[in-house]
């Protein structure tokens, strides 16, 4: 983790993300205040998710055709590009065409669901096997970090001063990520195209493969079904379920609404934070993260959903935080360590897709729920989610053992 490649990797990222949040948070305001129609705002994730779930499937055409590096430091410049059109274009005629700039949206969108699979990958190539888990712990916490801070940040910079000079200081951003992700030394090597037919076959093939390698891969298929149940689940946590469970059972301002999410990610910090100091113990009790982890985090939604004490909320909140972090970097570190290097970018990619599509199920479901049968309903159906996550995980608990993931070999390459 000392090494030049990961230095290069984490600030670039960091900047990339900090640019993420505050160019969503300007594109949002400048759009409010172009129509002053909340809709028009609201549609501003509704793009980003979709576009996510595009590239996520077509993905993988572009990993069997390029080096992951190139990949990666060109579409960053070509987020810094469409960034730039889309300024000019929020300065000089917005108002009158609209639609336009959600095509911007679902353009800078499509690119980072191309990016974010590559960057997953990476960490197994620039890092020694030891390191993994302790270099996904710091880069989980500076992630989650970033989404912390960069919101209020974003916010304050438009309240001070305008969603453009927001804009401007995301370029900014986007510029040294840029430049940062074409001097990341990592050796690339010639990429092998094992897909050789051509035209629309060459395109299904390509796509199948992601989806084969999963299916192949008992690590991989075991945490896809996990996350699929877990996704359902989390869709307790979206602002529309929130923003009524702060009103209705909680009996509090909406500020409390604001507090929450805060908690949450700060409890995300908290744990990540954790990891990196204690990432040896961690990795070797990786089985009981995986293990318990849902069904901890059942027991943590259900007290969620049924206290109406604000407090309490707040750390039922923290502690659902702090343990799916841990959940998480250690079913991350747990993939790349089991996973083929050059299946890799193709199985985070399947991840993508199952997230995009979860999050729209959830969203209209719980939803749903919540307006027929009561706040109450959505998260005891959550809970059944995650306790179905629980089960899939004791089914395949052999799999998780430290003992057995240290058997598994880093095989191949991709770069």
């Amino acid at each position: 983790m000392k090494k030049k490649p990961f230095h290069f990797l984490w600030i670039g990222q960091s900047f990339a993300n900090f640019g993420d949040v505050f160019y969503i948070v300007s594109v949002v305001s400048c759009l409010y205040h172009l129509t002053s129609k909340a809709m028009a705002a609201a549609l501003v994730p509704f793009f980003v998710t979709l576009s996510l779930f595009i590239s996520g499937i077509v993905a993988p055409i572009f990993f069997e055709k390029y080096k992951l590096k190139t990949l990666l430091s060109y579409g960053q410049l070509c987020k810094t590009f469409l960034l730039l059109f889309l300024s000019l274009f929020l300065q000089w005629g917005a108002e009158h065409h609209i639609a336009i700039v959600y095509v911007f949206v679902s353009l800078i969108a499509f690119l980072d669901g191309i990016n974010n699979p590559i960057k997953n990958s990476l960490v197994p190539f620039i890092v020694s096997k030891e390191e993994i888990l302790k270099a996904n712990s710091f880069l989980n916490t500076l992630d989650q970090f970033i989404k912390l801070s960069a919101w209020p940040i974003g916010s304050l910079i438009v309240s001070a001063g305008s969603p453009f000079l927001l804009i401007h200081i995301t370029l900014l951003f986007y510029i040294v990520s840029s430049i940062l992700m074409f001097l990341l030394p990592i050796q690339e090597h010639t990429k092998k195209n094992t897909v050789q037919d051509k035209g629309l076959k060459n395109f299904l093939l390509s796509i199948r493969l992601g989806w084969e390698y999963t299916w192949r891969n008992v690590h991989a298929k075991s945490i896809s079904f996990m996350s699929f149940f877990e996704g359902i689940g989390n869709g307790v946590w979206i602002s529309a379920i929130l923003y009524m469970y702060v009103k209705e059972q909680l009996h509090v301002g909406e500020e409390w609404w604001g507090y929450i999410n805060s908690v949450f990610f700060g409890g995300m910090v908290i744990g990540g934070l954790l990891s990196v100091k204690f990432s040896q113990s961690v990795e070797k009790n990786q089985q009981f993260f995986v293990l318990f982890g849902p069904f901890c985090i059942a027991i943590v939604t259900l007290l969620f959903g049924t206290t109406t004490h604000g407090a309490l909320a707040l750390l039922y909140s923290a502690l659902y935080g702090i343990i799916e972090q841990w959940k998480l970097i250690c079913l991350q570190t747990i993939l790349q360590k089991n996973a083929r290097m050059d299946a890799l970018p193709h199985v985070f990619a399947v991840q993508g897709v199952i997230s995009s599509v979860t999050f729209g199920i959830s969203t209209l479901l719980m939803s749903f729920i919540a307006d027929v049968y009561g706040i109450r309903f959505s998260f005891y159906l959550s809970v059944c989610c995650f306790l179905i996550s629980g089960w899939i995980s004791y089914r395949q608990r052999k799999i998780w053992s430290y003992k057995e993931n240290q058997k598994g070999e880093i095989t191949g390459t991709i770069l």
